[in-house]
């Protein structure tokens, strides 16, 4: 029984990583308050989750703020040309709402639909790609769009998992505010948390010599 709370032991190791997510998560949501620095925030959970999944015992408040500090620039720039597109993509729709009937707002609504799930497909792979390598934005933007296609499965499960608390959401406000502790004490961080674990064997097979070629710096 005494074992059982050895710090070697799984649960024991397992409570740990609850706890690393739930603080990662608490800071993740402070840093994110003035909206323009979401993306530095991203960025430095990433970070941590990664830290996390390779079993890098680091800590999480120093490694998250060095995160946030050295990618504040890239990353703040990247979220910002998002937010900029997605913006768009908004008023977009609802000019199709407001003046198009019938096929043609069908297609144009099929054709806002597709390039935000593109861009959301890019954006899954943008900032892990930015908290792990030293490149320039358009070289992250490049490599996060041939990742997006050449790893899809994986694609597909992180860009749903991202964009999870918005489908809750539009589909049942109720289930979503039944759900809100959930987020609000953990979910980011277990999100980011699963993210990188799909991610983690992309990247070590970028690192391998003879691997992908693609631009990498780290």
């Amino acid at each position: 029984m005494k074992n059982l709370f050895h710090l070697d032991n799984p649960f024991m190791q397992f409570l740990a990583r609850i706890g690393d997510m739930i603080l990662a998560n608490f800071l993740f949501l402070i840093c994110s308050v003035p909206i323009f620095t979401l993306g530095a925030s991203l960025t430095a959970l990433h970070k941590i989750t990664q830290d996390i999944v390779g079993d890098k015992d680091s800590g999480i408040v120093k490694p998250f703020f060095q995160a946030f500090q050295e990618n504040f620039k890239q990353a703040t720039t990247a979220w910002l040309l998002l937010l900029v597109f997605f913006v768009g993509m908004g008023c977009n729709l609802l000019l199709i709402l407001s003046y198009l009937a019938g096929t043609p707002a069908v297609v144009c609504k099929g054709l806002v639909l597709f390039l935000s799930i593109l861009i959301l497909a890019v954006a899954a792979y943008l900032f892990p790609l930015i908290t792990r390598y030293e490149n320039t934005l358009k070289t992250h933007f490049i490599n996060a769009g041939i990742l997006a296609v050449v790893k899809l499965p994986r694609t597909v499960v992180i860009v749903f998992l991202n964009i999870l608390p918005v489908l809750i959401m539009y589909f049942s406000m109720q289930t979503f505010f039944s759900t809100f502790v959930f987020w609000l004490v953990i979910g980011f961080g277990f999100t980011s948390y699963i993210t990188s674990t799909l991610l983690m064997p992309v990247f070590r097979e970028m690192e391998k010599p003879g691997g992908p070629n693609m631009k990498i710096l780290n």
